[in-house]
């Protein structure tokens, strides 16, 4: 019987390179399921159907048939997959029967997730052979949910890493197939910690999936304990004086990529910040924060960090934590 897996994804760089460490293992995909929220030319109504290349013929048979254009936003992902040969599905209805009847006919080994933004129900979840594997950014039971690496940076972590776990009717609670460490460098954005994590997820996977098809399936249940943290909210950019400079730092310069500002109150002042200059371990001024055109420079516990300011209005900042709650 054969060995094959179907991929379940997403327009982003995680999914990418998750699913290019598959292709280059010479992993046999049965084919590539992305989720259709913002597939141009997938109407509303449409459960799963076929995206084509751009120029792409449709046969006048197949009026499921999608041909995108080459502006698509997911193109990276979907290059990827035409380039390979690999059949590409946009999934709008993951609970739908219809959905169901589709992977079964595939008959998958395994199905795989990296980055598939909807929770796997149950029917689908136990239609491949061998059930359903997640790679996920954080060492579970810690930080679960949709963005585990924005909260790492958020406590400080200096040192992550990627667990391939398969998949139950919770999210990131299934037992745990294999864990590998990764450190995180001083100063990386949340986009290169992402990609990194992609690169070692990937590589763990593919050598969970040669376990997998070797007659070995990797098992371990989750410790108890862990958490959850949902997607983040304004209120969750504000930093605090009482952490120390590199965590601010670092937190600052990973969850840029949001493009939120962030909101620190000093003494009763309070102003927005728009991005981490530096940071160091000593106390580099006598007074609580310095401010020099739009620069700001407070004290840390320990240290020092230096910010760009993005807004010194106390009234704007108000209303943005107004707003926020």
């Amino acid at each position: 019987m054969a060995f094959e897996i179907v991929f379940l994804g997403s327009d982003c760089d995680y999914s990418r390179i998750v699913l290019e460490s598959l292709i280059a293992a010479r992993v046999k995909i049965a084919a590539v399921w992305l989720a259709g929220q913002n597939l141009p030319g997938l109407p509303d109504s449409a459960t799963i159907q076929p995206l084509l290349p751009p120029n792409a013929v449709v046969a006048e048979n197949d009026p499921n048939s999608v041909p995108l254009t080459s502006t698509f936003v997911q193109e990276s992902v979907l290059t990827t997959t035409w380039r390979n040969g690999i059949p590409l599905y946009g999934v709008k209805r993951i609970k739908a029967e219809e959905t169901t009847l589709a992977l079964k006919s595939l008959a998958p080994a395994v199905g795989v997730v990296a980055c598939f933004p909807r929770l796997v129900p149950e029917p689908l979840l136990s239609a491949p052979r061998y059930g359903f594997l997640n790679v996920h950014p954080s060492l579970l039971p810690n930080y679960r949910g949709p963005a585990p690496l924005f909260w790492q940076f958020r406590a400080g972590e200096q040192r992550t890493g990627v667990t391939v776990h398969w998949m139950d009717a919770q999210f990131d609670t299934g037992p745990i197939a294999a864990q590998r460490p990764v450190p995180l460098p001083d100063g990386i954005s949340e986009h290169d910690a992402t990609r990194l994590m992609a690169r070692v997820g990937g590589r763990l996977l593919v050598e969970v999936l040669q376990h997998v098809a070797g007659g070995e399936l990797p098992y371990r249940r989750q410790p108890p304990g862990g958490s959850y943290q949902p997607w983040p909210r304004p209120e969750d950019f504000t930093i605090s004086t009482e952490w120390s400079a590199r965590r601010i730092f670092n937190f600052m310069r990973a969850s840029a990529v949001w493009g939120h500002p962030y909101v620190l109150e000093v003494e009763g002042h309070r102003w927005l910040l728009s991005d981490a200059l530096s940071w160091s371990n000593y106390a580099t001024i006598k007074t609580p924060f310095e401010i020099e055109q739009d620069r700001i420079t407070f004290l840390c516990s320990p240290g020092t960090v230096q910010a760009r300011l993005y807004q010194p209005n106390p009234q704007r900042v108000d209303a943005f934590i107004s707003a926020a709650k």
